[in-house]
């Protein structure tokens, strides 16, 4: 296996594969990114055995073939290099990387075998949807996704093909994200699936000056493929929770509120939340609410007062900082509607001015007041 290849180009699909690659992997293959030479391109491939990304480079090839290079290490003296000419020669698993300003480089490789085969997007239906609507789907839902892995069902976002309507949800248990795009048109008779946010992310990340993508839905993968990056994802074979049956549709306190306003005070107040539990209470009364917290450990308190637009009986209620703060931050707009019923109950979040074909909608459950 013999090639030539600028650094610039070889270090910018180097960069987007590496994404891929663990940090950490019992299986020391999976910390190489599998490079084949054919037709004067190289192709690079790195998996996590649930997220597969393959990316192409053009060559001069003057000799074909595969070898596994860890993937650390070729990163890093790649990234120390200024602009110019790499020549890889590989004999048996040793890489050899020269350069035309006389540096030398030798690292030990695996066989290409070793390395997992590609997936296999079996029974494949099509979904296409312009690329903005994908990315906002991806930024206002992937927040919300469960980190517990012990929760495997939450660790997704669901993407459920409806007539004229695709939905993505995504729960952590604390809040949700349900987003609807109406007059769908791009996908037929798709089985609810629950998709990795890395995926999703990566997808995001790779897309280019392109106005519409198409996702490739097979019985256990999905797939974005693109001019010159191919992405793979299992699917998370889990039921996802019935979501609809915890939005609650009574709750009649209506709150309106400047976002950045809010954003601002939670922003301050919750430096002052206990560490723990992270609670900042909000007393709402007639057009004005009190938001305070308090961290008994440190004996520090904090308290603002926020003028909003509200007529209704004066109430409280508790949130966890952290879960309100960025739940704030990912809602479009000057104002946000807040729809809540008593201090127990899950507290719903509307942007005031939505796109003509979205419909989104924020939950987010209270804690209990100490």
């Amino acid at each position: 296996m013999k090639f030539t290849v600028s650094k610039q180009d070889f270090f910018q699909v180097l960069q987007k594969v590496s994404n891929v690659t663990p940090l950490r992997s019992t299986l020391p293959i999976l910390s190489c990114i599998l490079f084949t030479v054919k037709d004067d391109v190289l192709k690079m491939r790195s998996t996590d055995l649930e997220i597969t990304m393959s990316a192409n480079c053009p060559v001069k090839m003057e000799k074909e073939g595969s070898i596994a290079i860890p993937s650390k290490i070729i990163k890093e003296i790649t990234a120390e290099l200024p602009d110019t000419i790499l020549h890889f020669t590989i004999e048996d698993e040793q890489i050899i990387i020269k350069t035309d300003i006389g540096g030398e480089y030798r690292i030990m490789g695996y066989p290409a075998m070793e390395f997992p085969t590609e997936p296999i997007v079996d029974n494949s239906k099509m979904a296409t949807l312009q690329a903005e609507k994908f990315r906002r789907i991806v930024d206002k839902t992937g927040f919300a996704v469960s980190r517990d892995e012990m929760k495997v069902a939450l660790n997704g976002v669901l993407l459920q093909f409806h007539e004229n309507e695709l939905r993505a949800v995504s729960t952590d248990g604390h809040r949700l994200v349900r987003y609807r795009l109406k007059e769908y048109q791009g996908a037929g008779n798709i089985k609810d699936i629950i998709v990795p946010p890395k995926f999703l992310n990566l997808c995001v990340a790779s897309i280019r000056d392109v106005e519409f993508i198409t996702l490739r839905i097979g019985n256990n993968h999905i797939m974005l493929e693109l001019d010159d990056t191919t992405i793979y994802s299992r699917i998370i074979e889990e039921r996802f929770p019935d979501y609809e049956s915890v939005i609650p549709a009574d709750n009649d306190k209506k709150i309106l509120v400047n976002i950045d306003e809010l954003l601002s005070v939670v922003k301050r107040v919750g430096i002052f939340a206990s560490r723990n539990t992270r609670q900042i209470s909000l007393n709402f009364s007639t057009n004005n609410a009190i938001i305070k917290a308090e961290d008994i450990e440190t004996s520090s308190t904090a308290k603002e007062q926020l003028a909003l637009k509200y007529e209704g009986e004066a109430f409280t209620i508790g949130y966890n900082s952290d879960y309100l703060r960025e739940m704030i931050r990912h809602i479009d707009g000057e104002t946000v509607e807040i729809r809540l019923k008593n201090a127990i109950m899950a507290g719903l979040f509307f942007p005031t001015e939505q796109l003509p074909d979205e419909d989104i909608l924020f939950l987010l459950m209270p804690i209990r007041l100490m």
